[in-house]
């Protein structure tokens, strides 16, 4: 026993296993890999503080909050095809929340560069610390004001960042034009390696803009148009920019589509079609980036059909524009990746020729539907099983997933041009017609 047990000491022991990465050596320095530092209060400049939410904001600049409300960024949680992802399993959540809740007050956990992951592999886990600003109460607002424009002053206190000082403002401003416009880089064109095999939330509409005609556009001159008004109660109208965000035209929830009209969305797309012969010729015309960009999983597409004077359809042609992608495989480690990309580049015309042929046709239609989510996928979304954390996070969504249709747009028409083969003038459908449509799509 005892030769056993000397023995058993000078038996080599297993070398430890080294210690899971921090962020930081996983992903690099990208800014998006940890939530903004927006305090809870804004410091008044006759002293004391107020909340730094959405609401209070709101107060004193109603306008700006109205059009927030109603905006995608304002959806950034409430967000069914969101929250779907986010129960599938080995999701990053805490990454993907600090782009859908980007504020340390909406995350209950504090995630920094030196942050550990849970374990070496891993990244759908962290060994992160309670965050000591959270507000549960907060997480709701999505990309609220405080993400783009509250900040830390050299003291420590919250203050607001503007587009200009005017210092008539109840509440400390610093101007930073720049870093407004450059914000919206942080979500919508990351750069880093990549997050897993299989996880492609891959957006490169800035790389895309700089490769464009148009290299030196910014967001905000597009999806934030200027309009002359007050930037807050009692002040003197400016020339301010207006918080729309408007993008692709496919809104998070059918109430929606009226809201796009109202504001009067445009598509980024011109069509022109031909009769003899038939040629449609579609353009990337009013976007600095590619079309579509975004979401690699979204995609144009264009119908062409002939059609009898009753309106049956006699023949139909169809193109798809977008990306195809391999999207990986967990097993055995294939890593997604891009196989085709056949999008528009910013200015590009591209003239397509349909096969059709048929007797008695008297008109030619041309649809285009910029699609968001597939019929394939929004099946998965109904069926996604959310646990507790993503309950506690949208209570209401557990209910509203198995009809993931009736509450979620998919597509939207954004074109329909109807010309008749006699030679007669082209019908161009009405944008706020099609948008009509559109939602008429979702109604029980």
């Amino acid at each position: 026993m005892l030769l056993l047990s000397l023995l058993g000491a000078c038996a080599p022991r297993p070398a430890p296993s080294p210690p899971a990465p921090t962020v930081a050596e996983r992903f690099g320095d990208a800014p998006f890999l940890e939530p903004i530092d927006a305090p809870l209060t804004v410091a008044l400049t006759s002293g004391g503080s107020f909340p730094s939410t959405a609401a209070t904001c709101g107060g004193c600049h109603p306008d700006h909050h109205a059009e927030w409300s109603n905006s995608t960024h304002a959806h950034a949680i409430r967000d069914l095809q969101f929250v779907a992802e986010l129960a599938k399993p080995g999701q990053p959540r805490w990454l993907c929340l600090n782009c859908h809740a980007p504020t340390r007050p909406q995350r209950r956990e504090r995630v920094e560069a030196q942050t550990r992951l849970a374990a070496p592999g891993r990244i759908d886990a962290l060994a992160a610390t309670p965050e000591p600003d959270f507000d549960p109460a907060r997480v709701e607002e999505g990309v609220t004001c405080a993400a783009c424009h509250v900040r830390r002053d050299s003291d420590g206190e919250g203050l607001v960042v503007g587009p200009r000082g005017s210092g008539r403002a109840p509440h400390r401003v610093r101007a930073d034009r720049q870093a407004l416009h450059d914000i919206c880089v942080r979500c919508h064109s990351p750069v880093s390696p990549p997050i897993s095999p299989t996880l492609v939330c891959w957006f490169e509409t800035a790389q895309e803009v700089r490769a464009g005609p148009t290299p030196d556009a910014d967001c905000p001159s597009c999806h934030m148009p200027e309009a002359e008004r007050p930037p807050a109660v009692g002040a003197e109208p400016l020339a301010v920019r207006r918080h729309l965000w408007l993008g692709g035209g496919v809104p998070k929830t059918f109430a929606g589509y009226a809201w796009h009209a109202e504001q009067g969305w445009t598509p980024g797309l011109d069509v022109d079609v031909a009769t003899d012969p038939v040629v449609v010729t579609l353009t990337d015309a009013r976007a600095a980036h590619d079309l579509p960009t975004g979401d690699p999983e979204r995609h144009l597409v264009v119908e062409a059909r002939f059609e009898a004077a009753d309106g049956a359809v006699l023949a139909r042609d169809t193109l798809r524009i977008g990306q195809r992608w391999d999207w990986g495989d967990a097993e055995t480690g294939r890593v997604a990746h891009r196989i085709e990309d056949t999008r528009l580049r910013p200015g590009e015309a591209r003239r397509w020729t349909p096969v059709l042929a048929a007797d008695g046709a008297t008109r030619l239609v041309v649809e285009v539907t910029h699609v968001r989510v597939t019929e394939e996928n929004a099946d998965a979304m109904a069926r996604a099983q959310l646990d507790d954390a993503l309950r506690a996070l949208w209570p209401e969504a557990a209910g509203l997933l198995p009809d993931f249709r009736a509450h979620y747009p998919l597509s939207t028409i954004v074109a329909r041009l109807t010309a008749p083969l006699d030679g007669g003038p082209v019908v161009r459908t009405p944008t706020a017609e099609l948008l009509a449509t559109s939602a008429r799509r979702g109604s029980p």
